[in-house]
This record gives C-alpha cells, sequence and structure tokens, in this order.
C-alpha cells in the first residue's frame, strides 16, 4: 500500500481493487476512471481495428486451412469463436507490452538499472522512452506519485514529475498506443492536466504536462507538451461532471 501526507490528511493506494482512499474514506472517482468514462470514445474506430484483428487472423487460418481437411460439424464452433476473440487477444498482448516498458521507465527514473524487456515490441518502446529522457530530463523529482484534488475528490498516481534540462518541472505521462496517426487522446491530456493541477493546489511547482505516446508495433515516440494547464483542465472537469450525473426522472 502506498501512502503519502498531502492538505493535511493522509491518502494511500491500495493495488487491490485500485483503491484509493483519503484518511480512511474511499475516494470515489480515480482519473483514470474519470477520463475512461467521462470523455468521448471514437467507437468507429476501435470497431474498425477490432475488424482488421479478426479479418488478419481469418486470412492466416484458411491459408493454413487450404491443404487440409475443411471443418465440419461440430468443430466450426469453437474455431468461429477463437477467430472472433483475435482483437481481445491482440489488446491483451498490446497491454502486457505498456506495463512491460512502464515498469522499466518506472525502475530507471529512480536511478536503477533495470535490464531491457527482452520481448519486442516492449524492448524498442523502453529504448525509445529511455533515450528522449536521457536527452531531455535532469532529474526525477518523484516517480508514481500519489496526487488528490480535495475540492473535487479525486485521486490518481502520476507516472513521473521531473525537471527539465532546459528549465521547468512537468507532469509525465506514458502511453503505448496502436498507431501515431491520430493525435492524442483527449482522455490522455485531460488525465494530465488533472495531476498537474491537484500538484499545483499543494504549492508544488507545475509548468505543464509532457505526454510520451509509444507506438508498440514500431516503438516510435511521440512527445507532446502541454503548457495551457487551465484550458485543459476544463475538460477534464467537464468529464467529470459527466461521470458524476445521474438522470432525475420520475417513473410514471
Amino acid at each position: 500500500m502506498d501512502t503519502t501526507k498531502i492538505h493535511g490528511g493522509t491518502l494511500t493506494f491500495a493495488d487491490k481493487g485500485h483503491q484509493y482512499r483519503w484518511n480512511q474514506q474511499k475516494v470515489e472517482y480515480t482519473v483514470s476512471g474519470i477520463c475512461g468514462d467521462g470523455f468521448p470514445s471514437n467507437f468507429g474506430m476501435a470497431a474498425g481495428w477490432a475488424a482488421k484483428m479478426i479479418r488478419i487472423e481469418l486470412i492466416s487460418h484458411m491459408r493454413r486451412l487450404e491443404n487440409n481437411e475443411p471443418l465440419r460439424g461440430d468443430s466450426i464452433k469453437p474455431w468461429a469463436e477463437y477467430i472472433c476473440q483475435a482483437h481481445i487477444r491482440a489488446r491483451d498482448t498490446a497491454g502486457g507490452a505498456g506495463t512491460t516498458f512502464h515498469d522499466y521507465m518506472e525502475r530507471y527514473a529512480q536511478g536503477l538499472e533495470p535490464e531491457l524487456p527482452e520481448e519486442q515490441p516492449a524492448r524498442r518502446s523502453a529504448e525509445a522512452l529511455r533515450d528522449w529522457y536521457d536527452a531531455n530530463v535532469e532529474r526525477a523529482v518523484s516517480v508514481e506519485r500519489l496526487a488528490y484534488h480535495p475540492d473535487l475528490n479525486y485521486a490518481g498516481k502520476l507516472d513521473l514529475y521531473a525537471e527539465l534540462k532546459s528549465g521547468g518541472h512537468f507532469v509525465f505521462d506514458y502511453k503505448g498506443i496502436t498507431t501515431l496517426g491520430y493525435p492524442p487522446r483527449p482522455a490522455h491530456v485531460g488525465q494530465g492536466a488533472a495531476y498537474c493541477t491537484a500538484l499545483a493546489l499543494e504549492g508544488v511547482p507545475v509548468d505543464g504536462f509532457i505526454l510520451m505516446e509509444v507506438e508498440r508495433k514500431s516503438g516510435k515516440l511521440r512527445v507532446t507538451r502541454y503548457s495551457d494547464i487551465e484550458t485543459e483542465f476544463e475538460a477534464f472537469k467537464a468529464a467529470l461532471k459527466l461521470v458524476r450525473y445521474q438522470p432525475q426522472g420520475i417513473k410514471l
């Protein structure tokens, strides 16, 4: 369990249930939960990606079946179910790679000398993040830092708070994404703005947010800096309002 003293109280985080508590009272909303549920999601893009993964898997299987006995009877249904779960397997594999390079950067920023992940694409992703970090970061102030907003009652854990060689203190967030062909997701930017605002309430100097996105397949890195935190935070507050919103209809 992680614990920190801020705003005259105690904030704790337990991995089990991903639960935050402020002075032993459960914090109802997390930064990641607000950004996941309150920001719009491009369903068409997600559905298109899932269809692509299933199509690739189907073509691969059909080619292997060309010179074999065709599927018959009871064997067809489990085969079809397996094919239709291709996007779930791809998602879980990508998520595992993201966790791996994230864990590597956590230890690296702490001044340790972790071994690079052995498997691709996690290794390419970790190398890209490490090289940018070495070239641009003067020092890590805190890693995996807990943050809490006492007025809006949300909590979260940011990846990195660091000082740049060019000057200024920034919140960092690492994201593994499928493609760099789209702009950064508003939810990811809102997440950074939420952390920056919470830190500022502690009196911590914050000059902005840096989003570090790694394209999982290629290991290419896109780094984007956001300095107008007040504007970005307005979007986060709107997302929080939507998450809290409960229709007030009367059953007739």
